[in-house]
Order: structure tokens, then C-alpha cells, then sequence
């Protein structure tokens, strides 16, 4: 409720959020926007360590070498699952591929009968939960990462998936959505490509470029990995913290202000007003 957002930024000393719509939206609602701090998540980089070089040549033309899709992330309807399997029924007939889900969730079992349905299911492997180990392993084997993120009929959302922020610490080319705060990670054509959500067919043409293009998803997933590595470690996030509580000098980290953190494009009126419910934002009281 927007009137009860008011009156905790009312009370609160300073606010901290964990996007730049976010941050937008809650600084519209007072009248001290500089309280209102974006400090994103940030990623343990000691556990996502770069990845080994690896050559990766696969184009999806050979029977024997299929180009591995990942995607990791609960089986729930904000995530899309139901859009990427239409997407992956519509591809070319002549690719070579293979699909591989990490992540439980209850819509899993219908997920499953989708895939038979359209004649999926000898190229999927759905490992259901795993541990983060075998998640980094599963990202250091695959050659591209999708996740097809959507708002629910519930208006259930994403805010910013960390599991993309994890496969572009390790070099993979992402594929996913302009929703929510998807967009300040992922810069069309710079550091990923982006879709329109619940739009299989525009999906499927975005796995396709990248499928038959392997220098374009190491161009991609270079330029990915860099931007994590230079803006999104936990680091900051922990420092930022430590100083709004009294415990030491911040790293830079955006304002009201300042913006040393790059924001690729500006936040839109519509995904301003989605910011309602996209992040957990955190208030210090007065």
C-alpha cells in the first residue's frame, strides 16, 4: 500500500533498496529522496570465481555437440517457464539442443506434461533443487542462460534474479526479459539480450541468434561478466551498509547524490509504478 510506504519513509532516518526502479519510486514518496539509498544485492565473488577459458564453438549443427541451454530457478508462473518451453517448440527443426532446469517449485509436475505435450521432454533434463556447487558446474557447462521472467495473474514479479547476476559472473551469454530491474543488469545487445515478457515467439528468435552464433555469446557473456565483476560485488553493499550504521566509510555507492554505479538506461514511468512490489526494501527508524 503506497500510503503505508509513506508513513515508514516518513519515520525512517534513511531507507536502503535493492534497485534503481525501486529506489525511484520510494524517493517520489518523500519528501527526503535523498534518505532513499540503492544498494544492490552484489554477488559473493570468492564463491563465483571466473570461470577456466574454454573454447566454445558450438553452433548448434552437429547432433554430437548440442549447444546446452541452462536456466535456474523455482517452477513458479513469475518465471516463465510455460513461455520458454512455447519458445523452445518453435525453434528450427535443424538446431541442435539440449535444455537443462535447475530448481524445484510447484508448477514442476505441469511444466513436465508441457514439455511432453510439445515434444520436448528427450531434450530436457530437469534436475530438480541442487546445491550451489552444482549450480556453478551446471553454468561452467552450458553455453547459454534464459530466463523468462513475467508479472503473475497474482502481480507476483521478479525485481533483479540474482541466478543472472551468478551466470554472468560466469561468462554466459544471458537471455531474459525488460521487466522490473531486469534491465539495469542486462543492456540490450551489450550485455545480453532482452524480450518482451510472455512473448514466446520473440524468445525463441533471441535463442536462435545466439544458439547459431558462439562468437556472439562470447561477446555477450565477456562483456557480462565484466560488468559484474567491476559494479556488482557484495563488497559495496556491505560497506554502503556498515557506513549508514556508523562502522566505516562507504564504497561508492549511488544516492540521491551521486551515481558512480552505471544504470544502463533510464527507468520508465510503467516499471517505476511496478516497482511497488518488486523489493524488499529495508528502513532504519528515527
Amino acid at each position: 500500500m503506497e500510503w503505508e510506504k509513506r508513513t515508514k519513509l516518513a519515520e525512517a532516518e534513511w531507507i536502503v533498496t535493492c534497485t534503481e526502479i525501486a529506489h525511484t519510486h520510494l524517493a517520489s514518496l518523500t519528501s527526503r529522496p535523498n534518505a532513499v539509498w540503492l544498494c544492490y544485492h552484489g554477488l559473493d565473488l570468492g564463491r563465483f570465481e571466473a570461470p577456466p577459458q574454454r573454447a566454445n564453438l558450438r553452433n548448434g549443427g552437429d547432433p554430437q555437440q548440442p549447444v546446452l541451454i541452462l536456466s535456474v530457478g523455482r517452477a513458479v508462473a513469475k518465471k516463465g517457464y510455460d513461455d520458454l518451453l512455447e519458445a523452445l517448440a518453435v525453434l528450427p527443426a535443424d538446431l541442435e539442443w539440449r535444455f537443462v532446469h535447475i530448481g524445484g517449485g510447484a508448477l514442476a509436475p505441469a511444466l513436465k506434461l508441457q514439455a511432453e505435450r510439445l515434444g520436448l521432454s528427450h531434450r530436457i533434463d530437469w534436475r530438480g533443487a541442487m546445491a550451489q556447487p552444482e549450480v556453478l558446474a551446471a553454468y561452467r557447462e552450458a553455453d547459454l542462460f534464459v530466463l523468462a521472467s513475467k508479472i503473475a495473474k497474482d502481480g507476483d514479479r521478479d525485481g533483479l534474479p540474482n541466478v543472472l547476476i551468478e551466470a554472468q559472473s560466469q561468462r554466459l551469454a544471458c537471455v531474459s526479459t525488460d521487466i522490473s530491474a531486469i534491465p539495469e543488469l542486462i543492456e540490450q545487445d551489450v550485455t545480453g539480450l532482452l524480450v518482451p515478457p510472455g512473448s514466446p515467439i520473440a524468445l525463441a528468435e533471441a535463442l536462435k541468434r545466439l544458439i547459431r552464433d558462439p562468437e556472439e555469446r562470447a561477446r555477450l557473456g565477456a562483456a557480462g561478466e565484466h560488468h559484474v565483476r567491476r559494479h556488482l560485488s557484495m563488497e559495496a553493499g556491505i560497506d554502503l551498509l556498515a557506513t549508514r550504521f556508523g562502522l566505516g566509510s562507504a564504497f561508492p555507492c549511488r544516492s540521491g547524490l551521486g551515481e558512480p554505479v552505471r544504470i544502463p538506461e533510464k527507468v520508465s514511468g510503467a516499471r517505476q509504478n511496478a516497482a511497488q512490489l518488486e523489493c524488499v526494501s529495508h528502513f532504519t527508524r528515527r
